[in-house]
């Protein structure tokens, strides 16, 4: 079910959120509001052997990315993200699947 309006603005408080460049490929840049997370992962190999990454990824109002597509760009506090996962969840949200390559 979708949320409305002033549901997904009140999930994106000031507090909360942090500004990102949002760039479409061949488009216009423009400010939007999202929370950001970019924790380490830790995957196991083979044995006992590990390996960490990053997995960085943004959730986002639908509505400021409309037509969003792969290889679009987030920046994000200076460090600038290439799109690789659009999640919309239905609801008017989407997640973005970031990564610095």
């Amino acid at each position: 079910m979708p949320f409305t309006t002033s549901e997904i603005d009140a999930l994106f408080d000031p507090i909360l959120t942090v500004d990102a460049i949002y760039t479409p490929s061949g488009g216009t840049a423009k400010t939007i509001k999202v929370v950001f997370e970019s924790e380490y992962l830790s995957v196991q190999v083979v044995g006992d052997v590990g390996v960490e990454s990053a997995s960085p990824a943004a959730y986002c109002k639908s509505a400021d990315i409309i037509g969003v597509q792969h290889g679009d760009t987030l920046a994000i506090s200076g460090t600038t993200y290439n799109i690789i996962g659009i999640q919309p969840d239905g609801t008017g949200m989407t997640t973005l699947i970031l990564s610095k390559d």
